[in-house]
């Protein structure tokens, strides 16, 4: 398929070999943009040129979400042909002929850490080894949105419980109501932002936040009741006693417990 005049030509690319690269982690249908030609130069090296556009599968491990990164992959197969049979090499994108690579990668929510392409063979069972390539990238999720859409809220609701603390123990009814409005205000948010979260049979670290602080708005109310019945059951020294503790113990566990949600 050299051209007698040594100038490139293109070809179809059925008139040509080719390796019948598959998307092997495609969802569902993947279009192509570009037509099937590929460009043959008067060496002979044939530059095949295409760009996919669909959903790809990616089975990830939420359970540092929304504080998570992972590794993604974009695998191709080359269907008939086994790992043996065939071998893919990996070539500087930015240097090869007729063809280039973004300098920077974009991700919605997503920020690239790296990025590479490397052989790796498509091995959907144990036995079989279907020849294939790989772009492979690691990205960090963007979690600045869902501490000031999910995480705030939530504090500002278990901060809010603590004001029932800091009533006196004679309005008792004013006591209760901060309390359970609280519990209430965190039940609505919860509903509210329920479409931001994954839907996993697993706790990931935004369950065990907002469960923690779930338990210390209702832990509030609890110790709220109890300062009630020992004040009227004359123990006024233990109830000042328990509002003292209180109003140190519960802000030091958010604390903590929001120490471990950034942290770990």
């Amino acid at each position: 398929y050299v051209s007698p005049d040594k100038a490139p030509r293109q070809i179809h690319l059925d008139e040509v070999w080719n390796a019948r690269i598959l998307l092997v982690n495609r969802q569902g249908l993947v279009s192509k943009s570009l037509p099937d030609v590929v460009d043959v130069s008067p060496d002979g090296t044939v530059v095949y040129r295409q760009r996919y556009t669909g959903k790809l599968s990616q089975p990830l491990r939420l359970y540092d979400f929304p504080l998570d990164k992972h590794t993604f992959t974009v695998h191709f197969a080359a269907a008939g042909y086994t790992a043996d049979d065939l071998e893919f090499v990996p070539a500087d994108f930015r240097g090869a002929r007729g063809g280039s690579m973004a300098d920077e990668l974009s991700l919605p929510d997503w920020k690239i850490l790296k990025h590479e392409a490397l052989a790796l063979p498509y091995q959907p069972i144990q036995n079989v080894r279907t020849a294939g390539f790989a772009f492979r990238f690691e990205a960090q999720r963007y979690a600045a949105y869902y501490l000031w859409q999910v995480v705030l809220p939530l504090a500002v609701v278990v901060i809010m419980s603590w004001a029932a603390f800091w009533v006196g123990r004679d309005n008792v009814g004013v006591r209760i109501g901060v309390a359970t409005s609280s519990i209430l205000t965190l039940i609505a948010q919860r509903f509210v932002v329920a479409n931001l979260l994954p839907r996993l049979p697993y706790m990931t670290r935004m369950d065990y936040f907002s469960v923690g602080s779930t338990l210390l708005v209702f832990l509030a109310l609890v110790v709220v009741i109890i300062t009630y019945l020992l004040g009227a059951d004359r123990h006024e020294l233990m109830a000042r006693r328990v509002d003292f503790s209180a109003r140190l113990a519960f802000p030091l566990a958010f604390a903590s417990l929001v120490g471990w949600f950034l942290l770990g």
